[in-house]
């Protein structure tokens, strides 16, 4: 590593990240000697499986003459410099960089004109209203939606505030609607269409609603078939009338999937970024799936898609929440305080090429998509849970750092109304708060085109994805080393904790394939020993 800093790790013209390489062997290595020291035996993970992008004939504009380029040039990331270009290459990419020129351009406009809409195959012929009509405003999904459990005010969850937010709209048409929860806290793409209460129970929750104490019967139940599983899109094509759907679902997959957990941390070690890139695409599969399925259940409501935020940065989605003293005050403690900054400093970085699927989607069937990375900070105890750290609600919830309060649940009612009062268009938009003189907070909506320009560029929770990172000084490496090298055990102990405790194994260890091999050994005959 220490040859290899400042000089190229491969034959290109270019400036090449070795701080990123120092700080992923880094880790690597701190991966491989927790793993070593924990295991019996130690699995190889599979090699990354890397995601295939679209095609040039389902693009537009820029991003199709920047696909063609990359026809020219595979690798379009070394920038065909290891040998003189042929007319063909700079042809392409002279077309490519007058796009790309024109279309920034176009974004230093106050109002871009709307990103071109693409329909999903599968949904052809279901075009979605343009503008809202009077109905049933349907909210489906996770805790985003379903968020009365963890809120200061239970009695007042995102249905209740919504509904008020739609009377109070100047659109007639959302005055005269009515919002339907059939959303249910811990909901993932896997059992969106079914979820049995097996697998993923909600019954906590559901005892719950019925000791709130709701004003509107609306709100007292789940809807649930006979057989005692929920599924959520038999019941929206149930509905009469439904004008709107409110979609928000992924969040868990990261938060409950132990295995999905497990292949973003590994994407973090040189060599598997490309598992980031299987998650997403699978990912992007199942949410495809489900788009499809819900604008089937419901042709012609309006579609607006929900990005989850970000944890609060004192929230892990591996340890929760930081404990807390006889008084309600944080106690800070030094193993969970590395593990809660390490999933604020990666968390954007391993699931923004899933949020790009969201987007994706946005884009190909032609709906606003909210994105509440950019709307909750994640610094503000106030947007979280019952509203501070220590503090319990009537229901005996604590705070929780991954569930919107009541604060934030206002933000999420006033951008679902801004987006249905508006025209349908692959639009993003989300909340930009301020806290003036410390007293109430106030938002305003903020929006930009949905278009393959900010998809380039979009990171989770905000910013630009960086593409150049100025190399390291020597003092920096020396410094930086023995720090990722601990980063790489503890986020191996997290995951092999929460794995033990889920009732699985430690990273690297295969239960089965061990016990296969011991029970081999045990069955052979036992040889003599030799003599001398």
């Amino acid at each position: 590593l220490w040859s290899m800093r400042g000089a190229p790790l491969v034959p290109l013209r270019r400036r090449v990240d070795t701080h990123g390489a120092c700080r992923r062997i880094g880790m690597a290595l701190g991966m491989a000697a927790a793993v070593a020291s924990s295991s019996s035996a130690f699995v190889v993970p599979p090699p990354p499986v890397v995601a295939v992008g679209p095609t040039a004939a389902s693009l537009r504009g820029a991003e199709a003459l920047r696909v063609a380029a990359r026809a020219v040039c595979p690798d379009a990331g070394q920038r065909c410099l290891l040998a003189g270009p042929s007319d063909a290459q700079l042809l392409a990419l002279a077309a490519g960089a007058a796009a790309t020129a024109a279309a920034a351009g176009r974004r230093k406009q106050r109002r871009r004109a709307p990103a071109a809409r693409v329909v999903l195959a599968a949904a052809k012929g279901k075009d979605i209203a343009k503008s809202v009509a009077a109905g049933k405003v349907v909210l489906m999904g996770d805790s985003v939606l379903d968020n009365f459990y963890w809120l200061k005010t239970p009695k007042r969850p995102l249905r209740v505030q919504l509904q008020e937010a739609l009377k109070a709209s100047s659109s007639k048409a959302l005055k005269a609607s009515s919002c339907v929860n059939l959303a249910v806290d811990q909901m993932t793409t896997f059992d969106l269409a079914e979820r049995d209460p097996f697998w993923n129970a909600w019954e906590p929750y559901a005892q719950a609603r019925r000791n709130v104490g709701f004003d509107d019967k609306e709100d007292l139940e789940y809807k649930a078939d006979e057989d005692g599983k929920i599924r959520s899109v038999k019941l929206l094509e149930g509905m009469q009338n439904v004008a709107a759907v409110v979609l928000s679902v992924g969040g868990n997959d990261v938060y409950l999937k132990k295995d999905i957990q497990a292949d973003l941390a590994y994407s973090l070690v040189p060599g598997f970024e490309g598992n980031r890139q299987k998650v997403a695409k699978e990912f992007g599969i199942r949410y495809r799936e489900i788009v499809e399925s819900v604008r089937a259940a419901a042709p012609g409501a309006k579609l607006v898609l929900v990005i989850p935020y970000r944890p609060h940065q004192d929230f892990s989605i591996v340890t929760g929440a930081p404990d807390i003293d006889a008084e309600g005050a944080k106690v800070e403690d030094a193993f969970g305080s590395v593990g809660r900054s390490f999933e604020t400093r990666f968390l954007p970085e391993m699931v923004t090429p899933m949020v790009r699927e969201i987007l994706a989607v946005g884009r190909e069937v032609g709906c606003p998509v909210i994105d509440l990375s950019r709307t909750l900070k994640i610094d503000e105890e106030s947007h979280y849970g019952t509203g501070r750290i220590g503090e319990t609600n009537e229901l005996g919830a604590p705070w929780s750092g991954a569930e919107p309060s009541d604060i934030s649940t206002k933000f999420i009612a006033r951008l679902i109304e801004h987006a249905l009062s508006n025209e349908q268009e692959a639009m993003l938009y989300w909340g930009d708060a301020k806290h003036p003189g410390g007293k109430n907070w106030q938002m305003t909506v903020r929006q930009d085109n949905n278009d393959y320009i900010l998809a380039e560029d979009y990171k989770f929770g905000g910013g630009i994805m960086k593409k150049v990172v100025k190399g390291p000084t020597e003092e920096e490496v020396a410094e930086a080393n023995p720090y990722w090298f601990a980063i790489g055990i503890l986020a191996t102990l997290l995951l092999s904790a929460q794995s033990l405790m889920n009732g699985g194994d430690v990273v690297g260890f295969e239960r089965d394939g061990f016990e296969a091999v011991l029970q081999q050994q045990v069955a052979e005959p036992a040889q003599p020993w030799p003599k001398g």
